[in-house]
């Protein structure tokens, strides 16, 4: 998982998207190797091989489907990752599989939880999770 200090060192320099705040993407998204972080708003799903960071405003109206996840922000949907870290002040709504979990004092999250040595995400050589 993320520490405080290896997450500031992926945060300032292995961002290879952003969506800003601001910003409202309606579509599937697919990302790739390194960190994504979104500080706006995506409605649709969230899949792919890298990690992910939700911002504190940012905000994610589907299923997430990534290697690794960082939520400080909102999640209506599903989550399967190998790790997941709900910080306080973030919400998430809807059911996590992971192989490791973390969940800080003040994070909301309403669903249930399978913790799964097989929830490391597989995908497809065009991107897309395989089942």
């Amino acid at each position: 998982m993320f520490g405080k200090r290896e997450e500031a060192r992926r945060t300032s320099q292995e961002i290879k998207t952003l969506i800003g705040a601001g910003c409202i993407f309606e579509g599937n998204l697919t990302i790739s190797e390194g960190l994504t972080r979104i500080d706006g708003e995506i409605i649709g799903n969230v899949n792919g091989n890298g990690g992910l960071i939700v911002g504190e405003g940012g905000s994610i109206k589907g299923n997430v489907n990534v290697e690794e996840v960082v939520v400080y922000g909102k999640i209506e949907g599903d989550i399967k990752a190998k790790g997941a870290e709900l910080k306080a002040g973030s919400r998430v709504d809807g059911d996590i599989t992971v192989q490791e979990l973390s969940i800080e004092k003040g994070a909301i999250y309403n669903g249930e939880c399978r913790m799964d040595q097989s929830s490391k995400v597989e995908t497809s050589p065009t991107g897309s999770p395989s089942s």
